[in-house]
């Protein structure tokens, strides 16, 4: 495991981000953050070299397959409003050959459980998944998110934005899920 590694399950890793990075992150605007289009490998260099893309309230991280070492994705996370003690985190797998190979679904849960277990004055995780985007919400069931409800007219992209589900994973359920796979304590 390298010393930018963060988490590893048996195919996947997560890890920092590196500037060897920014040209692949580049074709995916949204990737690293929600808040800026980051399409411009300039920009990233940017922003790396302000904050290292990993704050305590935002930040990314990089999907890495563990064979090939090949970044097969981005995850990020930012503070989902000021209101709530909680993180939205967001992903994409970037090429169509890399998705259901079941990438998502373990950089989901090791980013997740990063998250909680160094964060741990955020209570919540959130993850907005367009309705229609059905692989998504499965990798969001799969890692232990629950659908709390819909918020209409809020998705991605331009024009008429399409519903979306809201799924969520509390600190509560992660400590209730770590309690339990470490048995009795």
């Amino acid at each position: 495991m390298s010393s930018n590694t963060l988490a590893s399950e048996s195919t996947i890793s997560i890890r920092k981000l590196a500037p060897s990075d920014f040209e692949a992150v580049s074709q995916f605007k949204y990737s690293v953050a929600i808040t800026e289009p980051h399409s411009d490998p300039a920009r990233l260099a940017e922003i790396y070299k302000e904050s290292g893309m990993w704050l305590e309230a935002s930040g990314a991280v990089a999907m890495v397959e563990n064979s090939t070492q090949r970044m097969v994705g981005t995850l990020q996370f930012y503070r989902s409003a000021p209101c709530i003690h909680g993180l939205e985190i967001g992903y994409v797998v970037h090429s169509l050959d890399d998705r259901r190979k079941g990438y998502a679904a373990q950089a989901l849960r090791l980013f997740s459980d990063l998250l909680f277990s160094t964060r741990p004055n955020f209570f919540r995780q959130q993850l907005i998944i367009e309705v229609w985007n059905t692989a998504s919400w499965k990798v969001a069931e799969r890692c232990g998110f629950l659908r709390e409800g819909v918020l209409r007219s809020c998705g991605f992209g331009d024009g008429d934005p399409a519903d979306c589900f809201v799924y969520s994973r509390t600190l509560k359920d992660y400590s209730q899920e770590m309690a339990s796979a470490n048995g009795p304590g």
